[in-house]
């Protein structure tokens, strides 16, 4: 049986742009269904059909794309840049279907991402009623304490009157030589540059920072700059996690 439904959330499911930037295609006679142009934004088809836009076919909606980038430092978790720096789509050129990041890493910051082109998906993780728990690495300058890492654990204050608190944090190493210190730490909330702010309350001289876990996966063997796909099972998985009772607040 056929599922129909509006040509704009069909594209914007198969990950090619925003519902509202195809608005803006059909409206300027850039998009086809079948072969026709379609400028109605009420329109509704099957959500199979052969789309194109602009002549270029959009990836039918069953062909989902998972995939796990451990991101360089100093490449922008956007699609464009302005300014022409590095972002993350330059590293899946080689995919046929545009594949966004799902969350956000900051410029300066490596490690893990997940990127797809399931808007489903994606927009199920980060649904502000859930909450995924990160780990990161922490490299520092000078001798981190333990005194500043129970604070970690204790609950620091951010943004001027966010209390805010890691699930675990431990100190990994301190090398006197080099004077400096690995810190990880975990957390279930994502503010903007949460875990900088974090080290920063407890006094913590953050130089480096980078993710390496995000829920049960891993960064492993992964280099930087490569991705992998997941597997059916991890994406059940996750879904799995969703699905439980884990809201905020319940960790």
């Amino acid at each position: 049986m056929a599922q129909i439904e509006r040509l704009q959330k069909i594209i914007a499911n198969r990950g090619a742009v925003s519902r509202r930037a195809a608005e803006k295609l059909m409206l300027e006679g850039k998009v086809s269904v079948d072969g026709q142009i379609i400028t109605e934004l009420g329109y509704k088809c099957d959500i199979n059909s052969l789309i194109e836009i602009s002549g270029k076919e959009i990836i039918p909606e069953t062909q989902k794309y998972y995939f796990l980038f451990n991101k360089p430092r100093l490449v922008l978790t956007t699609m464009k840049d302005p300014k022409g720096r590095e972002t993350v789509s330059d590293f899946f050129k080689d995919i046929s279907a545009r594949v966004y990041p799902v969350g956000r890493l900051d410029y300066d910051v490596s490690g893990l991402l997940l990127m797809t082109n399931d808007g489903d998906f994606a927009n199920f993780v980060m649904h502000p009623r859930y909450e995924f728990i990160k780990t990161y690495q922490a490299l520092c300058r000078g001798n981190v304490t333990k005194k500043q890492v129970s604070q970690l654990m204790k609950g620091v204050l951010i943004d001027d009157d966010y209390q805010t608190k890691a699930i675990d944090a431990k100190l990994l190493n301190y090398n006197k030589e080099k004077n400096i210190s690995i810190v990880e730490l975990t957390i279930a909330e994502g503010r903007k540059h949460h875990v900088k702010k974090m080290l920063a309350a407890a006094e913590i001289d953050l130089a480096k920072l980078q993710r390496i876990k995000i829920e049960f996966l891993e960064i492993g063997d992964l280099q930087v700059g490569e991705y992998r796909s997941l597997t059916p099972h991890e994406i059940k998985q996750f879904y799995g996690i969703y699905n439980s009772t884990k809201r905020k607040g319940d960790l």
